[in-house]
């Protein structure tokens, strides 16, 4: 295996920071502050941000430089709803079929996480199970073309569940229930409470951040 270069190293540890809200104001984003951060030169840190900037995490304009993408109300409400169709369709359509021993055993593990997670009231730890869990119940589905709109959504769906967590102190314990409650909704062939739940699920997230 090759050994991590420099500007692999910069883009894994500045995608990791805005992802994590480490980075969260345009006045972070200046070249010296980032040396700084990331004790390295330049020439990586620019290459990392000129393609973080290509995946939609972070602006970069040949006049006012770089900043943060700004998310409207519109748009977090336009997430949701596409969410909210897509995922409460795929937990319908689970509950019509038999996940096999390992699936099974894959959702236990990574609920008994969230649930570790959720007591310590780890959030961060938490949002990366808590977005396993949702992208997991697409890859079952097996659906490609909802999958590749998982995987597309990701960095957003990761972003602003940890907004939803931090934003509601108490939302981790109850964020962990239902999903606790919706995959047993699903083994037991439920189809329309899984899916009733999971629109719950995503509108309770929703109206936390447009509050």
């Amino acid at each position: 295996m090759p050994p991590v270069t420099l500007k692999e190293k910069a883009y894994e540890q500045l995608r990791a920071f805005l992802l994590e809200g480490t980075i969260s104001s345009n006045e972070q984003l200046t070249e010296k502050y980032l040396v700084d951060l990331l004790q390295m030169s330049r020439t990586p840190i620019r290459a990392a941000l000129e393609k973080l900037a290509a995946e939609g995490l972070l602006n970069l304009s040949p006049n006012k430089g770089l900043s943060l993408p700004e998310l409207s109300l519109q748009r977090v409400g336009d997430f949701f709803d596409f969410r909210i169709a897509l995922e409460s369709h795929i937990v319908f359509k689970l509950s019509n079929r038999k996940l096999s021993p390992g699936e099974v055993a894959w959702f236990r593990e990574n609920l008994e996480l969230q649930r570790q997670m959720a007591e310590q009231h780890d959030y961060l730890a938490f949002t990366h199970a808590d977005s396993d869990f949702h992208r997991r119940l697409a890859q079952v589905y097996d659906n490609g073309e909802m999958v590749q709109m998982m995987e597309n959504l990701q960095d957003r769906l990761f972003q602003l569940a940890l907004k939803v967590l931090r934003k509601d102190n108490d939302r981790i314990i109850a964020s962990y229930r239902d999903h606790l409650e919706i995959f047993e909704l699903i083994l037991a062939g439920n189809g329309e409470e899984a899916k009733r739940r999971m629109v719950e699920h995503l509108e309770y997230g929703a109206r936390i951040l447009v509050l």
